[in-house]
């Protein structure tokens, strides 16, 4: 056996810091933007920064232009008060920069914490996520795992049970028998079904409602204890409007900060005949143009994704009485060409004036389930919400209908839904059951 020295060449796939800057400025909001871009413009000679009027826009940065009146910006002043809440994502990387992570697992778990929703769930799979970040899905698997041990209990969970599981398990105080009834027994919970879970674990009807009151102590949507983005006064990103049979779009300036190169210092570094200088420009030159990039593609894509769902949702848009069709995340990626996390943080705080007002982007993303009428038809869960809604309304409140009742009702209207589903839309109305309804 010989050693000897020989040059080997591999391949290694690692996530490009850029990109991930990329995509982190993709699911900024325009205030977040603004201030972003106005940090980087103190800390770069070289970048000019030009503000368009709108409620969103702060004073002015060293290096940029403004392009408002200063009396835009005592009003902007105390909307932005609201608006600089801990949000859920910056709730999680905060305690990431202190977890004592490597700086690529750092990376890769802030990654994921951008790419929760604001119940604090992963939509998204480990293997889409694996596939844009070109990392193994063991790797994601160990950045979830990070993610999940932060604070709040149960963020990061991809279902409710891993959710409910996850504030069990790091509960000192937890009840014995929780763990196994919310792990395999949630629907028989749901139910009502305490004998049924009783009977399979051996244990009284009395431990079964114990651990189930336990169970509804828990958080079944830890993202939204974080704060979440006020709404109010907020910038749209486009303009949208249905004109000779087509789906208008223009995208709103104010929302998109322009950047660029000053002049004065290119000019500088041609003609001086300072080595010292000419290096101290060059320095600087390639982070603005990677800026300028980004922020081109950025607008770019969210004109896209835009697009795309103003044109699937072109009904709603021609008539203040049509509901939202049925549309999801994975239909919109397919049609735009773009990975699905990529359009999922296109959505992220976003939102478009239409002419039926102000909608955040991801309002226009709706489940579906199938119709009895229509074959091969589809009633969007915004639309099946609302039905619910009009039924409660009409209701003889003295006997208010139950849920069996509202899905027997939507089931006539050719709804093919479940009495769970229908509990589960009513809940996320806020609407109480009907023993609480009853005057």
């Amino acid at each position: 056996m010989y050693l000897e020295a020989a040059l080997v060449q591999t391949q290694q796939l690692k996530l490009n810091t850029k990109l991930v800057q990329g995509l982190e400025l993709l699911q900024m909001s325009t205030v977040e933007l603004t201030a972003y871009l106005e940090k980087q413009a103190e800390d770069n000679p070289l970048m000019e920064l030009t503000l368009y009027p709108g409620p969103s826009r702060v004073g002015r940065a060293k290096g940029s232009r403004q392009a408002s009146s200063e009396s835009a910006s005592n009003d902007w002043l105390l909307q932005s008060i609201a608006e600089q809440e801990d949000t859920l994502e910056r709730t999680l990387t905060s305690q990431l920069r202190l977890s004592g992570l490597s700086a690529q697992a750092c990376r890769m778990a802030a990654w994921i914490a951008g790419s929760l929703d604001d119940s604090g769930y992963l939509a998204v799979s480990l293997e889409e996520l694996a596939g844009q970040a070109k990392r193994p899905v063991r790797e994601l698997e160990a950045a979830l795992a990070h993610v999940q041990a932060l604070e709040p209990p149960g963020v990061g969970a991809r279902s409710l049970r891993e959710c409910l599981l996850l504030q069990i398990r790091r509960d000192p105080n937890a009840d014995t028998w929780a763990g196994r009834i919310a792990d395999g027994h949630l629907p028989a919970v749901a139910a009502g079904k305490y004998t049924a879970i009783a009977e399979a674990l051996g244990l009284s009807v009395e431990a079964v409602k114990a651990s189930v009151q336990y169970i509804r102590t828990l958080n079944p949507r830890p993202g939204l204890a974080c704060g979440q983005r006020t709404e109010a006064g907020v910038e749209p990103d486009a303009r949208v409007w249905i004109a000779d049979g087509k789906v208008q779009i223009r995208m709103n300036e104010a929302s998109y900060p322009k950047v660029s190169l000053d002049d004065g210092y290119l000019r500088l570094r041609r003609e001086s005949g300072c080595e010292q200088t000419k290096r101290f420009v060059s320095r600087y030159v390639p982070q603005v143009q990677w800026l300028i990039r980004s922020l081109e593609r950025r607008r770019a894509t969210i004109s896209r994704v835009i697009a795309a769902v103003m044109e699937a949702q072109r009904p709603f848009l021609e008539s203040s009485g049509e509901p939202l069709l049925p549309l999801d995340l994975k239909a919109v990626s397919e049609e735009v060409g773009l990975d699905l996390s990529t359009v999922s943080r296109a959505v992220k705080h976003k939102f478009v004036q239409t002419p039926r007002g102000v909608y955040p982007l991801k309002f226009f993303f709706s489940g579906k389930l199938p119709s009895l009428l229509e074959p091969e038809a589809f009633v969007s869960s915004h639309s099946i919400k609302a039905r619910i809604l009009q039924l409660v309304r009409e209701e003889d409140k003295s006997k208010p209908l139950s849920d069996q009742q509202l899905t027997d009702a939507l089931v006539r209207q050719g709804i093919q839904i479940s009495r769970r589903t229908v509990m589960k839309y009513r809940e996320a109305m806020h609407i109480l059951s009907s023993r609480y309804r009853s005057t």
